[in-house]
């Protein structure tokens, strides 16, 4: 017997035009289907990882293309079919979690799989409803491997984009695809298996151990730290990396692997910084988030970004309060926590990898603060602030100068927030330096748009930086005292409008 289920309450469907979703065991009548739908009854509830969206034409067709988000990281929102012959659609993003109080930028991913695609002629999809106003590039691939741009001539950001009016914001794509199957994302996607995949490659390392910190609170996956040492015994101090706090910021993901592949070689710069340093690294924050398909929000829609919540009338709170989300207490009681207790390995180092959605030609960037002027900064702020400049140069020295300038002045109204930065200065002030970088989707200064090997290598470029960090005659080192050099490693000049959204990073 043919089954046709009622579509779960979390997808959108537009009866407008001929075509109609529907999610069924077997084939359904359109007839049942608009049926169903129009009685309004109770929706079953699926996993979203079990969704499929499926297209039924009124036209009696056994190849009609089909789109699918059943698949982890998979998202797309409303789908419309615009001609009879099925070759133009509109593809509508959805909310994290379909919530529609969440704040317009937060719509930023998409993850489709496109079935029963016209070999023969061009398609036209429209992606409506993007949350930021940059030209950009999407990405497809035929065997969800292998990922490659878009053309300029197949992919166009729509001119006249308005935030407030998200359906004025629309990236249209045309392109003969030469394949039935495809898949269209964003970005580069990079999944919890895509990560457990690559963390397999260090089963049998010596110098790599995996644990869990935990369970992620809605899907209950298991939330990996790697630690990355030399076995041997002896004073060292401490570097902490977390990543993919927003849950399809992909780009970090790379940079990880870039960092972790430079970290285990056995070459003398890997040497050495296991033998000075121990790494605790943990790649995937928001595993829930990264699964369901969302952009940035965990799989409760709650921004884990600036939700460190800590009793500050507290010297030494070493643990956050009850109203922080599940995935930064674990971080918190697992990894931060016990660093800043640890007295033998002190950290000094704890970085925060994100992606902007920024103007084409944004580099990668950090988030410094504080600054050098003695009369607006305590003599620990000024010291925080020379720390995390030298440490800017540096990674821009061996990036080819693909970093942009920060600020003449880094603010303090962070402190006054919950970031993890402010977390990290609350415990132990300017002995870590705690900072924030933001890597871009667009051409970051590169001759063509930002690759995946392009993020691996500034995660080499990092770790190339953290070796220079108590070498004071390291090349990774430039004098502050010099007028001449404090910018002549960038490529670019300062650009002001990059860090006047800082206090929602």
């Amino acid at each position: 017997m043919s089954i046709c289920h009622p579509l779960p309450s979390f997808v959108r469907i537009n009866t407008t035009r001929c075509g109609v979703m529907a999610l069924c065991r077997a084939q359904c009548s359109l007839k049942k289907v608009r049926k169903r739908h129009i009685q309004g009854n109770a929706p079953m509830k699926y996993p979203r990882a079990m969704l499929t969206l499926a297209v039924a034409f009124c036209a009696t067709t056994s190849h009609a293309t089909t789109f699918q988000a059943n698949f982890p990281s998979g998202s797309i929102g409303e789908v419309t079919r615009l001609d009879a012959d099925g070759l133009q659609w509109q593809l509508a993003l959805r909310d994290d979690n379909d919530n529609a109080a969440l704040p317009h930028k937060f719509r930023a991913w998409w993850y489709v799989r496109a079935n029963d695609v016209s070999v023969t002629k061009p398609m036209t999809l429209a992606f409506t409803r993007i949350g930021w106003n940059y030209e950009f590039r999407p990405v497809y691939s035929y065997d969800n491997k292998r990922w490659h741009y878009f053309e300029d001539g197949e992919a166009r950001f729509e001119p006249g984009c308005r935030i407030a009016e998200p359906d004025t914001c629309r990236m249209t794509i045309t392109k003969a695809f030469e394949r039935p199957v495809v898949w269209i994302a964003r970005t580069f996607p990079y999944t919890y298996a895509d990560l457990r995949a690559y963390l397999r490659k260090f089963t049998f390392s010596p110098y790599v151990k995996r644990v869990g910190i935990g369970k992620s609170p809605i899907l209950g996956k298991t939330v990996p730290v790697v630690r990355i040492a030399s076995p041997r015994q002896g004073q060292r101090q401490r570097i902490v990396i977390h990543a993919r706090t927003h849950a399809a910021e992909t780009g970090p993901s790379y940079v990880v692997e870039g960092l972790m592949n430079a970290l285990t070689r056995n070459d003398a710069l890997g040497q050495r910084l296991r033998d000075r340093y121990v790494f605790d690294i943990v790649p995937m924050h928001n595993i829930d988030g990264v699964q369901l398909g969302n952009y940035r929000t965990n799989g409760s829609s709650l921004n884990l970004e600036n939700r460190w919540f800590m009793d500050k009338a507290v010297a030494f709170p070493i643990s956050l309060l009850p109203e922080a989300p599940e995935e930064n207490q674990q971080l918190n009681r697992a990894v931060f926590a016990p660093a800043v207790s640890d007295q033998e390995t002190p950290t000094v180092l704890a970085l925060n990898l994100h992606a902007s959605n920024s103007a084409p030609n944004t580099q990668a960037f950090f988030f410094p603060h504080f600054g050098s002027d003695p009369a607006r900064y305590s003599s620990e702020q000024s010291a925080l602030w020379r720390k995390q400049l030298s440490f800017i140069r540096a990674v821009a020295s061996h990036y080819d100068g693909r970093i942009e300038q920060p600020p003449a002045d880094g603010g303090a109204g962070f402190l006054n927030s919950a970031f993890v930065e402010s977390w990290w200065w609350h415990h132990q002030q300017e002995q870590v330096n705690a900072i924030t970088l933001e890597t871009t989707y667009g051409r970051a200064g590169f001759d063509h748009w930002i690759t995946q090997d392009d993020l691996r290598r500034l995660g080499e470029a990092l770790a190339l930086a953290i070796d220079g960090m108590d070498r004071p005659h390291s090349r990774s080192v430039r004098s502050l005292d010099d007028p001449a050099r404090v910018n002549d490693v960038f490529r670019e000049p300062f650009k002001p409008e990059i860090y006047e959204n800082e206090a929602e990073h």
